[in-house]
C-alpha cells in the first residue's frame, strides 16, 4: 500500500492470507447464522399466529357453546312456566314462579338475571338484577327473529346477554338469560401460561381502573399480569396491538399480546391476551450467543490452520523475496547457499519456485559466462575495422586520448595524419565495389608495413585512413614516414586484368599539448588534407592556423550568405569595356561586391571561391543576373542602347538547369534584346564537362544571348574544343596581358590566340589592361576589346552614370590620368 507522502508499507502475504479467510470465515458464518435466525423468528411468528387463530376459535367456540347452553336453559325455564300456566293464567303467577325457583335456577344455570317477556318487550316476569335503560332499548332494536340474539356487555363486570324466543303453551315469548363470562373465559384459556384480561368498551370520560381508556373488569393473575398490563398500555397504544399484535418487550420480559373483541361492533368489550414467551426469546438469545461462540471458535479454529498450513510456504515466499535481488547481483553460490533443494514426497508451487529460481540461477549463470565470451568478442571487434582488420575510429578516439595524455611526459609530440585516397569513387564506379574493396585491404596492408612499430594505422571509413605518429622530435621523422606511404602506393596494383598506381593526399597535425581534444585534432588534419587535396594528387600539408581561418571563414559565408541575398548586402559593380584603338564604350562587365554589416565589403575573391560548390552559388548568380538585367534596362531608357552586360557564371550555375527559364525571364520582364546579355563561363569549368557545357551553349545560343571564354589559357587542352564550343567572345586572362610588351612567349600566346579566335570567327577581349601601351600592341595584334585599370576600376551605378553623362557624345571612355598598377580583385 502507497502512504499519501509517497512511502509504502509492508504487509506480510500470511498476514493478508489470515484475514482474507477470517473475514470469508466471518461473512459466511454471518450469513447462515443470519438464515438460522431469521428461520428461528419466522416459525416463532408461525407458531404465535398458530396460537392466535386457536384462541379466536376457541373464543368463537365458547360463545357458541354458551349461547347454546342458553337455549337449552331457556327451553327447559319455559317448560316449567309452561307447567305453571297449565295450572292458572294469571300472568302474576309468573314472577311467583320464578321467586320461589330463581335460587335453583341461578344455581344450575349460573345465570345473573333472566325476564320473560312479550313479544311487545313487556316484562312479564324476572329474576336477578334490575333491568336497566340500555338493556329495553336493545329489546326494542333487536329484530323480532326465530333466531335468538345475544351480545356482551360491561357495567360493573361483563356479562353475555341472551334474548332467546320461544313458545309457551303455543303463544310466543322472549326470555332474556344473562350470564357472567366465567364459563367463557375458562373454555378460552386452554393454556395456563396466558393471562387474560376483559376491558370493557371505551369510554369518551375514562373513570375508575382503565387502560387505553377502558375499563378493567377482570384480570387472570393481578400478582403477575397487573404490572404487564401497566407498561403495555404506558408504552404501546390499543390500535397498535389489535392491528398487528406481536411480540412485545414488557418488564424485562417477551411476551405474544393478543386483543379479541367480544363482539363484532366498533367499540365492544375485548379480552387482552398476554402470553409469556420469554423461554422462546430466551431459546433465540442463546442460539445467538452459540453462534457467535461457533463463529468464533471457528474463526480461531480457521486462523490456526491458516497459520498451520500457509506460514511455512508464505516464509519461504518471502525468503525468496529477498534472494532476487541476488540473481541481479550475480551472487548466485550465496542464492544457492540461502536456499537448498530439498526432496519432498509432496511439492507444492512454492517448491516450484524454489526449483525454478535454481534452475534461472544456473541458466543465468551459464549465460553470464557466454555473455562475458561475446562482450570481450564484440569489444575486440568494435575496435577493429572488418574489412581491412585495422583499428577504427572507435580504437582511435581511445588511442589518441590515451596519447594525448601522455603528451609532455613521454612524448614530446605525436602527429597525426589523415589519408584520403585520389580518385577513389571512379575506381570503385569503374571497377566495382567488390574491386574497390580488394584495392583498400591492399592499402592497408601497404601502410601498416610503412610506419614504424610505435605507430598505429587507423581506418575511419570508406577510402580515409588515419595514422597516429608517436614519439616525434622532429619533422623529419614525419616527412620519413610520409616518403616510405608515396613510394609504397607507386607500386601497381593488380586488380583482375587492371593494374593502378593509387595515389593519396595528407593531412598532419602536430599535438604539442595535452590540451588539445582528439575530435579537434582529427579536424585539423582533416582541414590539411583537404589542403592537399586542392594542390594535386600525391601531395600532404601540415596543418596551420590559417587553414582554421579560412575554415571559419567559410563556414561563416555559408551560414551568411542567405540573409545577404535577403537582405540586399549584395551590389554590382561595373567595370567599362571600351574598344581598340578608340577606347569607345562597347558595354560592362558586371562584379559583385559584398557589404557585410559586421565585417563590411567582402571582395568576390574572398567569398564566392568558399560557396562555388554549394546551392548558395546558383542563388547568388540568380541574384546576379536579376541586378543585371535591371541594370542593362535602366542603362537603355538613358539611351545607351548599344551597350551589352557581361556577366560571370560559375560551373554549377551554368549547368543548372534553372538558368534557360530565368534568363528567358528576365529578357522578357526588362525588354532586353538577347545580344546584349553576354554570358561568361571560365575555360576550366567547360572543359571539365564539355558535353553538358556544349548541350547549356546551344541552349542559350538558341535564346540569343552571346557567350564568352573567360581566363581563356589557364585551363589544359583548352585549343581542341575551341572548335566544338559555340562561343561568342573569347577573354585572354590578364597573366598573358601583363607580359605583352616583353619579348616573351606570353606574347607569342597572345598573338596566336588572337588569330586563332578571328580564324574562329569571335571576338577577343584582353583583360588587365593597366597601362596605354599595353593598349597599342592589343590593338596591333587586331584585338578588338579591352578591359582593365587603365580604363578605370569596377564602380557603382551613380559613379558610371555620371562619366556616362560627360561622354554621351563622344562615347570614348576617359582613362585614368594615374594608372592603378596591380590587381585590386575583380
Amino acid at each position: 500500500m502507497t502512504a499519501p507522502d509517497g512511502r509504502t508499507f509492508f504487509v506480510s502475504l500470511k498476514w493478508k492470507l489470515l484475514v482474507a479467510v477470517l473475514m470469508m470465515f466471518t461473512i459466511l458464518g454471518g450469513i447462515l447464522g443470519a438464515f438460522t435466525f431469521r428461520q428461528l423468528l419466522n416459525q416463532q411468528s408461525y407458531l404465535l399466529e398458530t396460537q392466535r387463530n386457536q384462541l379466536s376459535q376457541n373464543l368463537d367456540s365458547a360463545i357458541s357453546l354458551t349461547v347454546d347452553n342458553s337455549l337449552i336453559a331457556a327451553q327447559q325455564i319455559a317448560l316449567l312456566i309452561s307447567e305453571e300456566r297449565s295450572v292458572t293464567t294469571d300472568i302474576s303467577q309468573y314472577q311467583k314462579m320464578l321467586d320461589n325457583r330463581w335460587p335453583d335456577i341461578q344455581l344450575y344455570w349460573e345465570l345473573g338475571s333472566m325476564r320473560l317477556m312479550s313479544p311487545s318487550g313487556e316484562v312479564l316476569a324476572h329474576a336477578g338484577k334490575v333491568i336497566d335503560s340500555e338493556d329495553l332499548q336493545w329489546f326494542e332494536t333487536s329484530p323480532v327473529s326465530v333466531e335468538p340474539h345475544w351480545r356482551i356487555v360491561c357495567h360493573h363486570e361483563c356479562v353475555i346477554q341472551v334474548l332467546v324466543p320461544n313458545l309457551i303453551n303455543g303463544d310466543p315469548f322472549l326470555l332474556f338469560l344473562e350470564l357472567e363470562l366465567t364459563d367463557i373465559l375458562s373454555i378460552f384459556r386452554v393454556n395456563e401460561t396466558f393471562e387474560l384480561a376483559v376491558l370493557g368498551p371505551k369510554l369518551d370520560v375514562p373513570v375508575g381502573r382503565n387502560y387505553w381508556a377502558r375499563e378493567l373488569y377482570s384480570l387472570s393473575n393481578k400478582r403477575t399480569s397487573l404490572p404487564l398490563l401497566e407498561q403495555a398500555a404506558e408504552y404501546f397504544s390499543w390500535e397498535h396491538i389489535a392491528n398487528k399484535g406481536g411480540v412485545y418487550e414488557v418488564n424485562n420480559e417477551y411476551s405474544a399480546i393478543w386483543i379479541f373483541p367480544l363482539a363484532q361492533t366498533p367499540n365492544s368489550p375485548s379480552i387482552l391476551v398476554i402470553n409469556n414467551i420469554n423461554s422462546w426469546q430466551l431459546l433465540l438469545n442463546e442460539f445467538q450467543e452459540s453462534m457467535l461462540g461457533t463463529l468464533l471458535i471457528s474463526l480461531l479454529l480457521s486462523g490456526f490452520l491458516v497459520i498451520l498450513v500457509a506460514w511455512s510456504p508464505v516464509v519461504s515466499l518471502s525468503r525468496h523475496a529477498s534472494m532476487l535481488p541476488l540473481l541481479a547481483e550475480h551472487d548466485f553460490e550465496i542464492l544457492k547457499q540461502q536456499s537448498p533443494k530439498r526432496a519432498s514426497f509432496f511439492i507444492d508451487e512454492v517448491d516450484q519456485i524454489n526449483s525454478a529460481t535454481h534452475q534461472l540461477a544456473d541458466r543465468l549463470q551459464h549465460l553470464e559466462l557466454e555473455v562475458d565470451e561475446y562482450t570481450a568478442e564484440l569489444e575486440r571487434l568494435a575496435m577493429l575495422d572488418a574489412l581491412t582488420g585495422l583499428p577504427n575510429k572507435a580504437m582511435l578516439m581511445h588511442e589518441l586520448n590515451k596519447t594525448i595524455a601522455c603528451v609532455g611526459r613521454i612524448h614530446d609530440q605525436v602527429a597525426l595524419m589523415y589519408l584520403d585516397l585520389d580518385e577513389f569513387k571512379r575506381i570503385n564506379d569503374t571497377l566495382g565495389h567488390t574491386q574497390g574493396d580488394e584495392l583498400l585491404k591492399i592499402v592497408a596492408t601497404r601502410l601498416n608495413n610503412s610506419v614504424r612499430a610505435m605507430d598505429t594505422v587507423f581506418r575511419q571509413g570508406g577510402d580515409e585512413f588515419l595514422i597516429l605518429l608517436r614519439g616525434i622530435r622532429s619533422d623529419q621523422d614525419v616527412r620519413k614516414v610520409i616518403h616510405k606511404i608515396f613510394s609504397a602506393l607507386q607500386q601497381p596494383v593488380a586488380l583482375g586484368n587492371h593494374k593502378l598506381i593509387v595515389t593519396t593526399s595528407i593531412g598532419v597535425a602536430y599535438c604539442k599539448s595535452m590540451n588539445v581534444r582528439a575530435d579537434e585534432l582529427i579536424k585539423y588534419a582533416d582541414l590539411a588534407m583537404y589542403q592537399a587535396k586542392d594542390a594535386g594528387r600525391s601531395n600532404y600539408r601540415v596543418f596551420t592556423e590559417d587553414m582554421l581561418l579560412k575554415a571559419n571563414n567559410k563556414l561563416m559565408i555559408e551560414q551568411d550568405i542567405g540573409a545577404a541575398i535577403e537582405e540586399r548586402q549584395l551590389s554590382l559593380f561595373l567595370q567599362p569595356i571600351v574598344g581598340l584603338p578608340d577606347a569607345k564604350l562597347k558595354g560592362f562587365e558586371a562584379l559583385i561586391r559584398w557589404f557585410h554589416p559586421q565585417r563590411g565589403l567582402i571582395m568576390p575573391g574572398d567569398f564566392i571561391p568558399n560557396i562555388e560548390n554549394s546551392e548558395a552559388i546558383i542563388q547568388v548568380g540568380n541574384y546576379v543576373l536579376e541586378e543585371g538585367g535591371a541594370m542593362l534596362s535602366r542603362l537603355r531608357k538613358q539611351g545607351w542602347n548599344d551597350l551589352y552586360l557581361a556577366v560571370n557564371l560559375s560551373a554549377k550555375h551554368y549547368m543548372d538547369p534553372g538558368l534557360i527559364p530565368l534568363v528567358q525571364h528576365i529578357l522578357a520582364k526588362y525588354e532586353l534584346p538577347p545580344q546584349s546579355l553576354l554570358l561568361e563561363v571560365t575555360e576550366e569549368s567547360v572543359i571539365e564537362q564539355v558535353d553538358l557545357a556544349m548541350s547549356s551553349m546551344k541552349s542559350l545560343k538558341q535564346l540569343g544571348v552571346r557567350i564568352a571564354i573567360d581566363d581563356f589559357g589557364t585551363g589544359y587542352s583548352s585549343l581542341s574544343y575551341l572548335k566544338q564550343l559555340p562561343f561568342d567572345v573569347l577573354k585572354i586572362d590578364r597573366c598573358f596581358t601583363s607580359e605583352v610588351l616583353n619579348e616573351s612567349v606570353d606574347s607569342h600566346i597572345v598573338s596566336t590566340v588572337i588569330d586563332l579566335a578571328h580564324n574562329l570567327g569571335r571576338t577577343v577581349v584582353a583583360e588587365g589592361i593597366e597601362v596605354q601601351e599595353q593598349a597599342d600592341c592589343l590593338a596591333e595584334m587586331g584585338c578588338e576589346l579591352a578591359q582593365g585599370y587603365l580604363y578605370s576600376k569596377p564602380l557603382d551605378e551613380d559613379k558610371i552614370f555620371q562619366i556616362l553623362n560627360r561622354i554621351e557624345t563622344s562615347r570614348v571612355w576617359p582613362a585614368e590620368q594615374i594608372p592603378q598598377l596591380g590587381k585590386l580583385g575583380s
